[in-house]
């Protein structure tokens, strides 16, 4: 019930960060948005590094070790806002030696709000004790604030630099809320040397990890902004953009799998697999309706919410379309390891595949642009999924669902190609693809009626 609140909450924050996205889209134009844009992919980037892998192991410890909870939770934000700090300096430092041109002054404005995303990783208390509505609240609230701040901006005919400081204004309200509200569901302890220790002994492999993340999923859209322009990066970010929504679907899907893989390992052999069984089958439905439905809706969607302008980022969009199977199955063979403190096999694939990748990125963006990096992400991130769900399977000692993985793969193709032949406009074409589609899905039995009814009882997982 509480994974089912949280959904129809980020479904209405996805409503409203689509909105945003069209405001300042159209506002900007494809080179204003592409600097913007590349200015919060260094912002996210720099956050991400500062997470080094604390959330997750944060969250699985709580879960297992409820009576120490606040010692842990507020050891981990110590250690997250150090290293935000740090990342701030050397995000401010790369900017004022002009080392990201036209965006240097967007980025050192942007950079001012890393420190306040430390705050984040209070949500691990939440999520360690099944409560993923709380992340849902703090991002709706933040997607509601940031959208007011982009319509001042676009009505006032404010620049780049101001909008970004309203930036970082929405992110310390939210910052501010957060606090508020994470503190009642785990009071925050004393931090303590020993459980510093604790945590960066289990973190250190996801610390490695995040880094090779953040190069080859965030750096892609610097590479492109040095050989090309900002106007190939906001095609390339309009496109992402819909990916960036689309994953409330798997993040969904975790916030409840963490803490019972967290426990899994004492449970009955039987019941572990069953979990990891569903938690991957549902990943590829998820992975896969969500890409059927944004080829399908492709060009529809790209001049509707950003106008004739990004006609470009379709063909981006739909590349980007097949990299989200792999986002959703990485989701689901990340969280699995992680929370079992598997780490070391996922920091050495990440690692191997963001050296593989950047040197790719640097090949195809190039020669294609946007298109050249979304072809890149798409088979970076597709190599990425297979591999951490076969990680996951050994890690849970279970089977990997291939025939049901490989029904739904086949469903989603077939459902593509039909679209393809025949030619409807895009509303009839979004029902057939969804109809087709879960159709498919349960002829093949990769989702079953006993199925959903394990996910609704409160005692079936």
């Amino acid at each position: 019930m509480a994974t089912a609140i949280s959904l129809g909450l980020r479904l209405l924050g996805m409503v409203v960060g689509m909105a945003t996205t069209s405001v300042l889209a159209r506002y900007l134009n494809p080179d204003g948005y592409g600097v913007f844009a590349l200015a919060l992919t260094l912002g996210t980037a720099a956050a991400q590094v500062a997470d080094m892998g604390t959330t997750i192991t944060v969250s699985s410890r709580i879960a297992r070790e409820k009576e120490s909870a606040g010692r842990i939770l507020s050891t981990g934000l110590v250690i997250r806002t150090s290293v935000a700090l740090a990342a701030t300096v050397a995000l401010l430092v790369a900017a004022a030696q002009g080392l990201f041109g036209q965006s240097s002054a967007v980025v050192s404005v942007v950079a001012i709000a890393t420190p306040l995303s430390a705050a984040s990783i209070l949500t691990a208390g939440a999520t360690a004790r099944f409560r993923p509505e709380v992340s849902s609240v703090l991002a709706l609230v933040q997607g509601v604030l940031w959208l007011v701040a982009v319509v001042v901006i676009a009505r006032t005919g404010g620049d780049l630099v101001l909008l970004a400081w309203f930036f970082v204004a929405v992110v310390t309200l939210q910052t501010g809320i957060g606090v508020a509200i994470n503190r009642r569901l785990v009071p925050l302890g004393r931090p303590s040397w020993s459980e510093a220790g604790r945590i960066l002994a289990l973190s250190w492999p996801l610390a490695i990890s995040s880094l090779a993340v953040m190069a080859y999923y965030r750096l892609g859209s610097v590479i492109l902004f040095h050989l090309q322009g900002a106007a190939e990066v906001g095609y390339y970010s309009a496109a992402y953009k819909f990916l960036d929504v689309a994953q409330l679907g798997p993040a969904m899907l975790v916030a409840p799998l963490l803490p019972i893989v967290a426990t899994s390992m004492s449970m009955d052999p039987h019941r572990r697999k069953l979990i990891f069984s569903l938690a991957t089958r549902t990943g590829a439905v998820i992975g896969v309706g969500t890409a059927v439905l944004l080829i399908a809706l492709a060009p529809a969607l790209v001049a509707y919410l950003y106008g004739d302008d990004f006609g470009p980022a379709v063909t981006p969009l739909i590349l980007l379309a097949v990299a989200f199977v792999g986002v959703t199955l990485g989701y689901v063979g990340t969280t699995i390891c992680s929370a079992l403190g598997v780490a070391r096999p996922i920091a050495a694939l990440t690692v191997t595949v963001a050296v593989v990748n950047l040197a790719a990125q640097f090949w195809a963006c190039a020669r294609w642009g946007a298109i050249g990096a979304a072809a890149v992400a798409a088979g970076t991130e597709l190599v990425i999924g297979i591999a951490t769900c076969l990680l996951a399977a050994r890690t849970m000692a279970s089977r990997l669902p291939v025939r049901e993985v490989a029904s739904v793969l086949i469903g989603g193709a077939a459902t593509i190609l039909v679209l393809w032949l025949v030619r409807f406009p895009w509303p009839a074409e979004a029902a057939l693809a969804g109809g087709m589609f879960g159709v498919a899905v349960l002829v093949s039995r990769a989702l079953t009626l006993a199925d959903l009814r394990r996910v609704l009882s409160r005692k079936a997982l």
